[in-house]
């Protein structure tokens, strides 16, 4: 039996104590901001129609959400599982179950405590739901309240991912979901009210536009004493509009501003930039269940046809890598291999049948980001001159993801930004290529191999972390030789701030913004 006891006190919070007073950024949007407070506004470069916890899997909605609720576990920017809602948990020398002590005195926005029924009450609404982040509770079999501040979680089966993937699974409060259920757990009410316990509460949304926090008093975790009183987040998903408005002054942070316009806000004196090298990449999956691309040379022949690295000077302007795996390269666990490189001549013999066949492919990709609709023009112009059509779908994330509901209705190919679930590599090799994650919104491929499989089954079920890794490079180096996807660069993403803010770091389970860790200095 294993314990681990959190250290997190240790964190923000006293670093942040050290900043003193604090100042305002940008215009209150709303107007309704307290004389002296602190408002920061940010840019989202994406849409969020719904604000569920449940769906936080995908990495916009996680950091809508993350200002709002705690999770019971989260990683450190170094990497290290650290606790959140709970102050310590136990392995059970089984490994089948994980019992978790809860922080005492933390309570939700109401004033009511979470409870050890909060977290059951969490965790059987999203298995029962099936959606968004039940993806990391595959392995999740039961949860039994031991007291008030203490809970089991019983699994099916031993599982080395099962810890990691609680980062996205976000504590609820029950009875107030209860009391808005409807008849559907709750999930109309919860995609426009929050029932968290996190720093902020929610002040105002509007889907799709504008998501204002404020500042939870009563906050009982780390408090991070420099944060800014109240958090706005405005959703523009064009690089440009973000580049007007942060030159207008209306936003004060932004991540999604494209190469391309980044020079013209950097001129500006009081801006700063961070780069973070993200566990992120650009990809184009391959529905590999359906012809052509249930055939590996099929997607061989389009992987050779692409040019990386004219994709990283030209499209990214350098802010980025030629891919080098399936994985990222920040993360660990990941074979030796070389930058995937265009091989013209290759590519035009592996796909000679394809091009007389006439047959005429689909890519989807979003208009709304300049790097995937140039990636997807890129790849296009290539195939034609190798005699193969593709016709171009515009599409949005939603959509998208709904269309992976079925080998039927998943697109011949897609270019994407994917990132994994967790910083463990098994996250991502689980979720996007074992084939128990076919038809579900995770396996963008639809992938399925019983050998990939076995690997990855054996990986997940070992406490042995050096095995663990070795098995995972082997699925690894499987992935490539079988063209099971084509990665095609490794992100770098600029956060763009005022020199007045700090605390720009990297939270690996979070893509997207943690608005509560950043700092407002004199």
């Amino acid at each position: 039996m294993r314990t681990f006891r959190t250290k997190r006190a240790l964190g923000i919070g006293l670093a942040a104590l050290a900043l003193g007073t604090v100042t305002a950024c940008a215009a209150d949007p709303s107007g309704s901001g307290a004389a002296g407070d602190t408002t920061l506004t940010f840019g989202v470069d994406g849409t969020v129609p719904n604000i569920d916890p449940v769906l936080a899997d995908n990495s916009t909605v996680d950091q809508s959400v993350v200002p709002m609720y705690e999770s019971l576990v989260d990683y450190d920017p170094d990497g290290t599982l650290q606790g959140r809602l709970a102050t310590a948990w136990t392995v059970a020398e089984d490994a089948r179950s994980v019992t978790f002590t809860l922080r005492d005195g933390a309570k939700f926005h109401d004033g009511a405590p979470v409870t050890a029924e909060d977290v059951k009450y969490t965790f059987d609404r999203a298995k029962a739901l099936g959606v968004g982040v039940a993806q990391f509770l595959s392995d999740y079999a039961s949860a039994e309240v031991v007291s008030p501040t203490e809970v089991r979680l019983n699994l099916s089966a031993p599982s080395s991912l099962f810890l990691g993937g609680l980062a996205k699974v976000y504590i609820v409060n029950s009875a107030l979901v209860e009391k808005n259920a409807g008849s559907d757990q709750g999930q109309s009410w919860l995609a426009s009210h929050e029932a968290g316990s996190g720093p902020y509460t929610l002040e105002d949304f509007k889907p799709n536009r504008q998501i204002i926090f404020e500042k939870y008093d009563d906050f009982t975790g780390a408090a991070n004493a420099a944060a800014p009183d109240r958090i706005v987040y405005r959703l523009i998903p064009e690089s440009s509009t973000q580049r007007e408005e942060m030159l207008a002054g209306n936003i004060d942070v932004a991540d999604g501003i494209e190469p391309q316009d980044l020079a013209t806000v950097l001129e500006q004196d009081h801006f700063t930039s961070v780069e973070l090298a993200k566990a992120q990449g650009l990809y184009v999956y391959f529905n590999t269940q359906r012809a052509p691309f249930d055939d590996p040379d099929v997607r061989l022949g389009i992987r050779l046809a692409y040019d990386y690295q004219a994709h990283v000077t030209t499209i990214l302007g350098g802010h980025g890598a030629v891919a080098t795996g399936v994985a990222p390269a920040v993360m660990d666990c990941r074979p030796d291999l070389a930058p995937f490189a265009q091989d013209l001549d290759k590519a035009r013999e592996l796909l000679a049948g394809l091009a007389a066949s006439g047959k005429e492919l689909t890519l989807a990709y979003q208009s709304i980001f300049a790097e995937q609709a140039d990636a997807a023009t890129a790849l296009q112009s290539t195939l034609r001159d190798l005699g193969v059509t593709v016709k171009l779908k515009t599409v949005d994330y939603p959509t998208y993801i709904e269309s992976l509901g079925s080998v039927g209705t998943t697109p011949d190919m897609a270019v994407i930004w994917d990132n994994p679930p967790t910083p463990d590599v098994g996250s991502l090799l689980t979720t996007r290529y074992h084939s128990k994650f076919q038809e579900t919104s995770t396996n963008f491929g639809q992938y399925g191999n019983p050998a990939v499989d076995k690997l990855l089954d054996e990986a997940n079920a070992t406490g042995d972390a050096t095995a663990r890794c070795d098995l995972y490079k082997q699925v690894e180096q499987a992935l490539v030789d079988d063209s099971a996807s084509m990665p095609v660069a490794d992100e770098v993403t600029t956060v763009v701030v005022p020199k007045t803010v700090s605390g720009v770091e990297l939270y690996p389970a979070h893509t997207g913004y943690m608005p509560q860790t950043y700092q407002i200095e004199d």
